[in-house]
């Protein structure tokens, strides 16, 4: 049974050590090679975790191999922390995204989400994210695309709300009508056929980000929650070998055939 925990312990810590050498590897190749706004904005949190990542595998691969308790402690004690980190932005994953605080959800209503979610498709944060929607090219080539297969993201960022009347050309050019929008609606009015225009001032290009994020967030946090899982196996699979090392210290150092 010791020799299986240890063999699973070790296991798992080398796969965590594996996914810290790719975190920081997606980092520095994000770093070195360029790329777009959107992946620029990921290299301090994959280095973040794959820093954190390295130095936990390290300490339970050293305190395992090398019977050290101290470096034990260690490790239980930054996963004991990794714990309720995880536990709290969970809990705070499935706050924000729950239908309950939203209340009436819908793709073109930025009011209707969280105050949270609110806040960050506001001011410099929707300059930020049009920046990243116009670099990553997301209205291009929808020529050949059927409208009703466009994401959230196109159908609200792409083209003018449905409501407002406008007669489409293709899928990058729509016309006013000569008696002006179907509704008086700001986001009528503010959609251009400029390329760099579109309708990404409009709320219903928040209200489909919006949308797509509380959809990722909810797999974010189903993700987090097996993620929690495995943490916790390996916790008590690290205080299980601790108490091992300590025993068998123990038995050594005062056994009478030493």
């Amino acid at each position: 049974m010791a020799r299986l925990s240890s063999f699973m312990f070790i296991a798992l810590n080398c796969f965590s050590l594996l996914l810290g050498f790719v975190s920081i590897s997606c980092a520095a190749y994000a770093q070195f090679n360029g790329g777009t706004i959107c992946q620029k904005a990921l290299e301090v949190p994959l280095l973040i975790t794959g820093l954190v990542l390295l130095l936990v595998s390290l300490l339970g691969l050293i305190g395992s191999c090398c019977r050290a308790n101290g470096v034990l402690f260690l490790y239980l004690l930054v996963m004991f922390f990794v714990i309720i980190g995880l536990l709290v932005f969970t809990i705070f994953v499935l706050l924000v995204t729950n239908k309950v605080v939203g209340k009436r959800v819908s793709p073109n209503r930025v009011q209707d989400y969280s105050q949270w979610l609110q806040n960050q498709v506001s001011g410099r944060n929707w300059e930020q994210i049009k920046a990243c929607l116009i670099d990553a090219k997301v209205c291009n080539d929808l020529n050949d695309a059927n409208i009703k297969d466009w994401s959230l993201t196109q159908s609200g960022c792409c083209k003018p709300p449905s409501y407002c009347g406008l007669k489409i050309k293709n899928s990058t050019f729509w016309v006013m009508p000569e008696k002006g929008p179907a509704m008086p609606d700001g986001d009528c009015t503010t959609f251009s056929n400029h390329q760099q225009t579109l309708c990404y001032d409009c709320k219903s290009c928040k209200g489909g980000i919006l949308a797509e994020i509380r959809q990722e967030w909810r797999l974010l946090g189903v993700f987090n929650i097996c993620l929690l899982a495995i943490v916790i196996v390996m916790f008590s699979l690290g205080c299980c070998i601790r108490k091992i090392y300590k025993y068998e210290h123990k038995y050594v150092r005062y056994s009478p055939y030493y």
